[in-house]
């Protein structure tokens, strides 16, 4: 009898954890219809890199524009153009460019085109916490990877609750490292020129260019 109900008090348990919150479900749908409006972005962030064990404390600004799976990021020195096949990283204070496959790109981490989407597939949604900052109020979401070979613990995404704007984004690694991306701008459907998403080779004919 106590194996029986040691097994259905389980079975209650995987149940009540494996289903997504209600609440944070409909919050993130409000925020991908409203992406989903818009064919393109420019996006401009501050990256935090934290780990308290090793004494790292660092803070970068960046920006970004997406359309579909193309990207242009420019951040920490570092230019990269990704026409959605190909990724070209280019150093210029190294004059040097990397060339890499989209299909060769880790998993574990978040790519840069999936800023807006990447929370839709892959995790469980908790409701989280209420922050309140100059009069925004920020909702968070927690994120648990369903993939246990995930190296991500878990994410928080907060949103801005008067405009359904993603507001900051904290990724917590199995190795205690804190990243937070917070979202200084956001631009919907900005103009974008037909060449931001190609990469120039005659750009760059002093630059070593290597292809991974």
């Amino acid at each position: 009898m106590k194996n029986v109900l040691l097994f259905t008090s389980l079975l209650i348990i995987n149940f009540i954890y494996g289903q997504n919150d209600i609440k944070a479900e409909n919050l993130l749908n409000k925020v991908s219809e409203k992406i989903d409006e818009a064919k393109s972005y420019q996006i401009d962030f501050t990256y935090t890199l934290e780990n308290k064990f090793e004494g790292i404390n660092q803070d970068s600004k960046g920006s970004i524009i997406i359309k579909d799976d193309s990207y242009v990021l420019n951040f920490m020195g570092l230019t990269q153009i990704c026409d959605s096949n190909y990724i070209y990283t280019i150093v210029k204070e190294n004059e040097e460019v990397i060339i890499s496959s989209m299909n060769d790109e880790e998993q574990q981490t978040i790519r840069p085109s999936q800023l807006l989407d990447f929370y839709r597939s892959g995790y469980m949604l908790l409701w989280d916490r209420l922050e309140i900052n100059n009069n925004d109020k920020v909702q968070f979401v927690k994120l648990i990877p369903i993939d246990s070979d995930s190296e991500i613990s878990h994410l928080f995404l907060g949103v801005n609750i008067s405009n359904f704007n993603i507001s900051k984004l904290v990724e917590i690694g199995k190795n205690k490292t804190k990243t937070i991306l917070k979202v200084n701008n956001i631009n919907y459907n900005p103009t974008i020129d037909e060449k931001t998403f190609v990469f120039d080779k005659s750009n760059y004919e002093n630059y070593y260019i290597e292809t991974l």
